[in-house]
C-alpha cells in the first residue's frame, strides 16, 4: 500500500496473481461463452501474468467461482469444444418495485430543472447500470418516461454541439405541412416546452427565430463555413394574466401586479413560438392583456384550433 500511494503504478510485487487470475476468469466467462484455449491465451498475451494456464488451473478457478455464488454454465458448439460462461453472480444488484417507482418519479422531476446536456448523461448513466440489474423493468421504466424516449441520441448531442458553437447548418426537417425538406438554419439553443424538445435558431426561410421538434428532425446534411444568417430577431413585450396562486415568474419575466386568485405578468422575449405555446398550455386560465396585435393573433389562434375540431 505504501508503494501505491508513493508511485501511484500497479506492480508485480503488489499483487495477490491467485486473486488477479480469479478477477479476470470472472470478467471473461461474464463476457459470453470462453473455451480453455481461449481462457489460456488471455492469460498468457496479459501484461501482467504472461503465463499460459492447465486446463486443470481453470478447472479450479472455475469451482471457485461457483463456491462463491456464480452460475456457470457448459455449453458445446458445433465444433464439439466445451465453453464455459457466468449465467448469474451475487454481485448483481437489484431493485425493488417500489425502489423503481421511487426512482422514476425521482427521473422525472430531474429533468424538469436540467439542460439536455445532462439529460443525455443522465439516460446514458441509466442505460449503463441497467445491464447490472437484474430487475428488466429497472431500463424499461427508465425508458417508457423518459424525454429522449423516440429520439435519436447522436444527432441530439450533435445539435447540441452545434447549438454550443452557434453553427449554421443545413438538416432535413419532417415537416407536418410540407413533409422532408432541407432547412437552412442558425442554431441557438435545445429546449424543452410542454414536454417535448425543441431546437430554437434563426430560419433561413422567414429571416426569423423558429422552434424545430428535434423528433422530427432526420440528420444534418452539411455545416455551412461560412454563416450568412445572423440573430436579429427583436425581442417583443407581452403582459398576461394567469389564475395562480404558486406560479412563479421565470427570469425574462416581471409580476406587475397580483392579489389571492392572479397575478398579472410581463414577459420579454424574441422566440413568440416558444411563448405561444406556453400560454397555450395555461388554457383558460390564461388571458392575454397586451400587445392587441399579439392579443389577436392568439385568439385567431384559438379560433383556428376550435374549428379543427369541428370539420368534417
Amino acid at each position: 500500500m505504501k508503494e501505491f500511494i508513493k508511485n501511484k503504478t500497479v506492480t508485480y510485487n503488489l499483487m495477490s496473481f491467485t486473486g488477479f487470475k480469479a478477477l479476470v476468469m470472472f470478467a471473461l466467462l461474464t463476457e459470453g461463452p470462453k473455451s480453455y484455449n481461449e481462457i489460456a491465451d488471455y492469460m498468457e498475451q496479459h501484461p501482467y501474468l504472461r503465463e499460459k494456464i492447465s486446463i486443470d488451473t481453470m478447472r479450479v478457478y472455475i469451482n471457485s467461482l461457483k463456491r462463491i455464488g456464480c452460475e456457470i454454465k457448459r455449453t458445446k458448439g458445433e465444433d464439439k469444444i466445451s465453453r464455459y460462461s457466468i449465467t448469474a453472480h451475487p454481485f448483481e444488484l437489484s431493485a425493488t418495485q417500489e425502489q423503481l417507482k421511487i426512482l422514476t418519479t425521482a427521473y422525472k422531476n430531474i429533468t424538469k430543472n436540467i439542460s439536455i446536456e445532462e439529460i443525455l448523461y443522465l439516460d446514458n448513466f441509466f442505460e449503463k447500470i441497467g445491464k447490472y440489474i437484474k430487475n428488466p423493468d429497472f431500463t424499461n421504466g427508465i425508458c417508457a418516461n423518459s424525454i429522449l424516449k423516440g429520439i435519436n441520441k447522436s444527432l441530439l448531442q450533435n445539435l447540441s454541439d452545434c447549438c454550443n458553437k452557434k453553427l449554421q447548418i443545413v438538416m432535413k426537417y419532417n415537416s407536418p405541412k410540407s413533409g422532408i425538406k432541407n432547412v437552412e438554419i442558425l442554431t441557438d439553443k435545445i429546449e424543452i416546452a410542454n414536454n417535448k424538445i425543441y431546437l430554437y435558431g434563426i430560419n433561413n426561410e422567414y429571416k426569423e427565430y423558429t422552434g424545430f421538434l428535434i423528433n422530427r428532425i432526420i440528420g444534418i446534411d452539411k455545416i455551412l463555413i461560412n454563416k450568412t444568417l445572423e440573430d436579429k430577431a427583436k425581442s417583443f413585450t407581452v403582459t398576461y394574466k394567469l389564475k395562480s396562486k404558486t406560479y412563479e415568474p421565470e427570469e425574462n419575466e416581471k409580476l406587475t401586479e397580483k392579489n389571492d386568485d392572479f397575478k398579472i405578468i410581463q414577459v420579454t422575449t424574441k422566440n413568440k413560438f416558444l411563448l405561444t405555446q406556453k400560454l397555450l398550455s395555461y388554457g383558460p386560465l390564461c388571458t392575454i392583456i397586451e400587445p392587441e396585435e399579439y392579443k389577436t393573433e392568439f385568439i385567431n389562434l384559438l379560433k383556428d384550433i376550435k374549428a379543427g375540431y369541428y370539420c368534417d
